[in-house]
């Protein structure tokens, strides 16, 4: 079978989609034949990873409200002409936006089945967006405009996944027929470090031996709510308890100074890391205070690491984790009540481990292996239509 993948967020941007797209292709590209269009740089160019995955890289510009993120041109005729000469079987399109419409139109027109995945919810990530860069009297019409978006853009497709079956139920509630239920996946075997590792890590950020210690992992942007982190750490910090910030993102700075100016003293910024495992390693418990997660692959990695999670009662979280059985779930923006579930995964060790015995279970559900296998019997269905 040969697979078009439409994306407008790819390498070297660091998130979600990319995570797992760069998973799912490795998976995808040992018996299949795959074609990925992606945002590059100023000029067109074309990449052939390995024998059966080429990458067109599409030009684009930086997105101007959000920083590290690039808009790919619009140029619809190159696009059109490029799925034409690769002739492919099945087109997907991931976190579609300017470059993933280029590729549902194409596909549409030239009768290719289309897939489209929806990993960013866009009725609230643009308020998020707007508020940070432009009168918060815009945040209605930025869920209103985004709606209508998702209603119309999703609409065009044969299928449409959603990783919960929260989202599947509002997509369906916006009167989207196509929808069907597909959770992302996690390359779970590629979690793995030595206790050397480890050391050295908790040596290089200055990590306290001994100290009861929380993790968060993933970008530091304004929507992932770390602030509402560092309050509510605050609240239970003393001296026998530790917070590490890992990753990197154009809030890292924000973040940081957040922190010095409510006066905590246990924490570290780490800045981006490269592998994840050894920082779930050097931790007991995750947590994540992000109401915009549609899936939440950390979450995921934590708890196959050992770590119970803490999350807001809300999309991937709501999702992924079951409440006082792999981890916590509070309500969103309960800085009190996340401080409560903190220090209870904290202080009471039978607690803890009974969550993460169960958590690490709960993890081996979202394999990459099993995304792509229901992956591909989608598109074998369509096939056969």
């Amino acid at each position: 079978m040969k697979i078009a993948l439409f994306t407008d967020t790819y390498l070297p941007q660091t998130n979600g989609v990319v995570a797992y797209l760069c998973d799912a292709i490795s998976v995808l590209s040992k018996r299949h034949e795959v074609v990925l269009f992606a945002p590059g740089e100023r000029q067109f160019r074309t990449e052939r990873v390995s024998a059966n995955f080429r990458i067109y890289w599409i030009p684009s510009r930086p997105f101007p409200f959000y920083e590290g993120y690039r808009v790919a041109s619009v140029d619809y005729p190159r696009i059109a002409a490029l799925l034409k000469q690769e002739a492919p079987d099945i087109i997907h399109a991931h976190a579609p936006i300017n470059l993933g419409l280029q590729g549902v139109i194409a596909g549409k027109r030239g009768k290719i089945p289309v897939v489209i995945t929806y990993h960013t919810h866009y009725p609230d990530y643009v308020p998020h967006l707007l508020s940070s860069k432009l009168p918060l009297s815009l945040g209605d019409f930025g869920k209103y405009t985004a709606k209508k978006f998702v209603r119309h853009m999703f609409g065009m497709a044969d299928i449409v996944t959603a990783p919960t079956h929260e989202l599947v139920k509002e997509l369906r509630s916006y009167g989207m027929k196509n929808v069907v239920y597909l959770p992302n996946g996690v390359d779970l075997a590629k979690l793995k470090c030595s206790a050397k590792e480890v050391a050295a890590f908790r040596k290089a950020y200055r990590i306290p031996p001994g100290k009861k210690t929380i993790v968060y992992l993933g970008r530091l942007s304004f929507e992932k709510k770390v602030d509402k982190l560092l309050e509510a750490f605050r609240m239970i910090e003393d001296d026998g308890k530790f917070l590490i910030v890992a990753g990197g993102g154009p809030y890292l700075k924000n973040f940081r100074e957040f922190a010095r100016t409510i006066g905590i003293k246990n924490a570290v910024f780490t800045g981006y890391v490269k592998r994840p495992a050894v920082v779930y390693k050097a931790a007991l418990v995750f947590a994540s205070a992000s109401d915009s997660e549609t899936f939440g692959l950390t979450y995921i990695e934590a708890m196959y690491m050992g770590l119970p999670a803490i999350g807001v009662r809300k999309l991937g979280a709501k999702e992924v984790i079951t409440d006082n059985k792999d981890g916590i779930l509070v309500e969103p923006d309960d800085t009190a009540a996340f401080a409560k579930a903190m220090k209870k995964l904290l202080e009471d060790d039978s607690a803890r481990k009974r969550m993460a015995a169960q958590g690490r279970k709960t993890a081996k559900r979202y394999s990459i292996g099993k995304s792509v296998g229901d992956t591909l019997r989608i598109y074998e269905g369509l096939l056969k239509r």
